[in-house]
């Protein structure tokens, strides 16, 4: 698959992984069957080359590269609805927000897709949620990579599930302007490239913790805009994007190197964004921590 070529391999060579839990309010008999029904749908996909799966591959950190990878959003009329393109167009990943419910729910499936069976709205891949006040953000895995083959009840599903990423969003004036700030916690990685679990059976707390320096996990932060007096407006330069003035852009660095951005998101139509980033963000980290704007004006 095109679409995956930044990343480590492709889902539907390397096999499927079946959910074996039973869905609420189902008898077992009825589980079983919708089961059966969705294994020989998977299976039908991985011949055509369509199965995505395995949701590790989105939550691999992209390939190193001295260049941002390229990839766009595009959003619905009703600003619910997004869905994450490679720069070629091949599609990634859908999420719909539900503010009520105060979450967005990521899926490897495009709903809308004519041949698409695999979409299925009851079983999101990933899923963030946001404070009451919308400025705490934490995104995590529904089947954690630790303890996804373990009964329910010793997994870490009751105990808040494997988080991805945890994001905290602040306000402060600069010149005349609000510039909208955002500080990313993401686990880490280990010498060897593997990463860092982020399970709570295995002794891991809350990502939105405050960390000592050596501690396993990385914090990214916006580079601040600059005001220009010529535009009246928050400035932030964009290389290589021609970008359109929104409340919702942002750059994005590690803290350790401020100048050196990993992941910016920019307006660049009515209803599309664009977002490049690269190595340690993964897919689901980069559109997720992207989403995060919702709500900025």
């Amino acid at each position: 698959m095109s679409w995956l070529w930044p990343m480590a391999g492709s889902p539907s060579q390397k096999g499927v992984a079946v959910r074996t839990s039973a869905p609420p309010f189902e008898s077992d008999d009825d589980s079983d069957k919708l089961e059966r029904e969705r294994a020989f749908d998977i299976a039908d996909s991985v011949e055509k080359g369509l199965a995505r799966e395995i949701v590790t591959e989105f939550m691999h950190p992209l390939r190193r590269s001295s260049k941002l990878w390229r990839f766009h959003v595009v959003r619905s009329e009703d600003k619910l609805q997004y869905r994450l393109f490679s720069d070629d167009g091949d599609f990634l990943m859908y999420a719909r927000a539900n503010l009520d419910a105060r979450k967005v729910e990521f899926f490897l499936y495009n709903p809308t897709d004519k041949e698409e069976r695999l979409y299925d709205p009851s079983r999101p891949a990933f899923t963030m949620t946001f404070s009451k006040d919308r400025s705490e953000w934490r995104i995590v895995q529904e089947r954690c990579e630790h303890c996804q083959f373990a009964p329910k009840h010793l997994s870490c599903s009751c105990h808040g599930r494997q988080q991805v990423a945890f994001i905290r969003h602040t306000r402060e004036p600069i010149g005349d302007g609000i510039f909208n700030c955002m500080e990313v916690h993401i686990p880490g990685l280990y010498s060897d490239g593997s990463r860092v679990i982020w399970c709570p059976l295995l002794g891991r707390g809350d990502l939105g913790g405050p960390f000592d320096d050596n501690y396993e996990a990385q914090t990214l932060v916006t580079r601040k805009p600059v005001w220009n007096d010529e535009v009246e407006s928050l400035v932030l330069d964009f290389k290589g994007r021609h970008i359109l003035s929104s409340a919702k852009n942002f750059q994005l660095a590690l803290s350790q190197k401020p100048e050196h951005v990993i992941c910016q998101y920019g307006k660049i139509g009515p209803m599309t964004f664009s977002l490049d980033f690269r190595y340690p963000l993964s897919v689901i980290q980069a559109f997720g921590i992207s989403l995060t704007t919702l709500f900025w004006t």
